[in-house]
């Protein structure tokens, strides 16, 4: 089974990714800030983490460049943000990222790209 963590600092919006995912049979956890975020991606290896980039204790970007040195088989990540700055969708691109969702992001167009990251990992 697939393992994805959410690194997102509003728990509603961590809570429902949670539900949805778990409800689509993956393995799910979470973390609120950057350095337990960290801390679970070192610990718990994800296969996939979405990430958010304002984080307390951290900036996403900085925290999937630490995780990607860090582990020995680093995770694939879906950045999503409500920060607007131009720019970021190509930043999390060139940083490996596999899509870029601006919040308020579409649930179902997020669980599609889970699913084709799933069917092609």
């Amino acid at each position: 089974m697939k393992k994805i963590l959410i690194i997102e600092d509003d728990q509603k919006i961590s809570l429902a990714m949670q539900v949805r995912l778990k409800l689509e049979g993956y393995e799910v956890d979470q973390a609120y800030d950057a350095v337990s975020g960290l801390r679970k991606c070192s610990q718990q290896q994800p296969d996939l983490v979405l990430l958010d980039i304002s984080l307390p204790g951290g900036n996403g970007f900085e925290l999937a460049h630490r995780v990607k040195n860090l582990v020995n088989i680093p995770p694939d990540f879906i950045i999503i943000t409500a920060l607007k700055d131009a720019g970021l969708r190509e930043k999390a691109m060139q940083l490996g990222a596999i899509e870029f969702f601006e919040k308020p992001y579409d649930g179902g167009a997020l669980l599609s790209t889970i699913w084709r990251w799933y069917l092609n990992s």
